[in-house]
């Protein structure tokens, strides 16, 4: 739902890239069939399941990354610029964080090219 509430200011021809699964914080929330069926009508998007790429990456809170990855080939940033800012941004908190960071990065990096 957060990508389709920004879709007025899509560029055209630009991609919507999503998580699949919902992060339900208003009450009202449209039902995932509604949400699935809006998304899938645009002819430019990269929806992943990103929770469980994550934990299947070995990063059960790294959805966010994932979808970092997933951004990364319409970001003008190569994956290694990624890397280092991922580096930087996590390194204080050892190297195994940054190892799976960084693999959920890659993670969402390769399906999204799979799917363009």
């Amino acid at each position: 739902m957060e990508a389709l509430r920004y879709l007025p200011y899509l560029k055209e021809g630009g991609y919507v890239i999503t998580n699949t699964t919902p992060y339900k914080n208003i009450v009202d929330y449209p039902e995932n069939d509604e949400l699935e069926a809006r998304i899938n009508a645009l002819p430019n998007k990269i929806a992943i399941n990103a929770d469980q790429i994550a934990k299947d990456a070995g990063n059960s809170r790294g959805s966010n990354i994932v979808v970092l990855g997933a951004a990364a080939p319409f970001l003008g940033l190569t994956i290694e610029d990624l890397e280092g800012g991922i580096k930087s941004l996590f390194g204080r908190k050892g190297d195994e964080i940054v190892d799976m960071n960084i693999k959920a990065l890659h993670a969402g990096y390769e399906i999204a090219k799979s799917q363009l």
